[in-house]
């Protein structure tokens, strides 16, 4: 008789739980499928869409966050049926919703999904996987979790969604800062110490920055906001989308001229016929992983170098609503963007005191803060991270970190690729693990994509090797 296949998923957010989702979905053999997320408030959530923020919205359109492909509406139709009653302003496809309202739209999804499932089961477990193993007898894995609990099982899904910032200091800094210092902006809370008087210093200009800025003008802040950022670059706005269509690029380009030449001419186009540019340069999305691969290494180097503040500006893009604020509090005088290099930090009494070289000035400056926020964006430096079995698996030579330091080698399919360049036996990766290879890989758009697919491949594997069994 044979016994059950087992899949581990190792993350319990928006990544590990779509993934879930498609394969009690496709799975046509029984099968126990474990999910593994150390955070229980987390759990089909992630720390995107279990936010505890005043203001946290969706930095994408309802009408585009839907978690299938051949769906395009689920979520727009959830939210008129669950969330239209009691809210202040009509629901459209174009509204900026809730982070936690897509939290309970998976929540529910997923949910559905388990009491569907004519063979699959789906057991969740709250607790951290910090090494695995390989079972040369029984031919599986061993997931060593922190509890000491172990977990057979015979395919991997890495699902471990987005790293904590880097840390801005040195150790020897954020030891002297105390409770003056969030690291992670994605933390429980993280607002909660800072008294509404304080002055506060934001590291980083990107969304992180302006939902924590907004966040901190709903609780009625009075303090000064300092915000600091190598460039300065606030996140453009997103705009009214006239109509949604896709754009077809040449994915056989090989030069970051050639690519940013067409993407010009694209906008001009476009512009001729009122479309605004955030239209194009969402109607781009689905060729720029296929650009990305293609690309030299030398290129890929540049352009994180170079073109990456200026990209990353257009395409992560904040809602108007946002735009507005921001401007207004800029417009005050209570919140100040700085650019340049930082110079360190002196912690005086209660104060900290912020030196950096000022970027148009040419000089040195100083702000005087009480509390300082990390939003620099999430780290893709394994070895730095705060995630202990990936570098566990990066030290045996089970993964290997990118050149580049955006996430782990994978191939086409998302397979995990060993130090030897070979393919880790049954292990695949979802969601931000793939930026090195992918580039756009964090945002649900791409991520259903490899969920899909992911379960497919796996459900075919699987129903293959019963075949032969029988």
């Amino acid at each position: 008789m044979n016994k059950d296949v087992c899949i581990g998923i190792i993350g319990g957010g928006a990544s590990g739980t779509l993934t879930a989702i498609q394969l009690l979905q496709k799975l046509n053999v029984p099968a126990q499928i474990y999910l593994i997320e150390k955070r229980r408030e987390a759990t089909f959530r992630g720390n995107a869409y279990s936010s505890q923020l005043e203001y946290e919205p969706l930095n994408v359109q309802a009408g585009r966050m839907s978690l299938y492909n051949t769906q395009p509406d689920d979520f727009f139709n959830w939210l008129k049926n669950n969330k239209q009653v009691g809210s202040e302003i009509e629901i459209t496809k174009d509204s900026f919703v809730s982070r936690r309202w897509f939290g309970d739209y998976l929540t529910e999804r997923i949910t559905e999904a388990v009491k569907q499932s004519p063979h699959a089961r789906l057991t969740t477990v709250t607790d951290e996987a910090n090494e695995i193993n390989f079972d040369a007898k029984d031919e599986n894995y061993q997931l060593v979790l922190k509890s000491g609990r172990i977990i057979n099982a015979d395919y991997l899904i890495f699902a471990t969604g987005n790293e904590a910032p880097a840390d801005v200091f040195n150790p020897g800094e954020i030891a002297g800062l105390n409770g003056h210092y969030v690291s992670n902006p994605w933390a429980i809370n993280p607002l909660d110490r800072i008294k509404s008087d304080e002055d506060v210093l934001v590291i980083g200009t990107g969304l992180t920055m302006v939902d924590h800025v907004v966040s901190l003008q709903k609780r009625g802040h009075r303090g000064k906001i300092f915000c600091f950022s190598r460039n300065g670059y606030l996140p453009l706005s997103h705009v009214e989308i006239p109509r949604h269509y896709a754009l077809p690029l040449n994915k056989e380009e090989r030069s970051l001229t050639g690519i940013f030449s067409e993407i010009r001419k694209h906008v001009t186009e476009d512009a001729q016929k009122n479309i605004p540019w955030q239209n194009t340069m969402d109607a781009m999305r689905g060729n720029m992983s296929a650009m990305w691969k293609l690309l030299s290494m030398d290129a890929k180097k540049y352009f994180l170098k170079r073109l990456r503040n200026f990209w990353e500006i257009h395409r992560h893009r904040m809602p108007v609503v946002s735009a507005s604020i921001i401007n207004g509090l800029i417009q005050d005088g209570q919140l100040q963007i700085f650019s340049g290099t930082s110079k360190g930090i002196e912690v005086i009494g209660h104060d900290v005191l912020f030196r950096f070289i000022d970027k148009r000035e040419k000089q040195e400056r100083a702000v005087t803060v009480q509390r300082i926020i990390n939003c620099t964006g999430p780290s893709g430096d394994y070895y730095k991270t705060g995630n202990t079995l990936v570098k566990n698996l990066l030290a045996k030579a089970w993964m290997k970190q990118d050149e580049l330091k955006l996430g782990i080698v994978t191939g086409e399919r998302g397979e995990i690729i060993k130090s030897n360049g070979l393919p880790l036996k049954n292990a695949f990766a979802i969601g931000p693990l793939r930026k090195a290879t992918e580039w756009e890989t964090t945002a649900i758009r791409e991520i259903r994509v490899q969920a899909e697919e992911t379960a497919k491949y796996i459900s075919a594997q699987i129903e293959a090797a019963q075949t032969i069994l029988v």
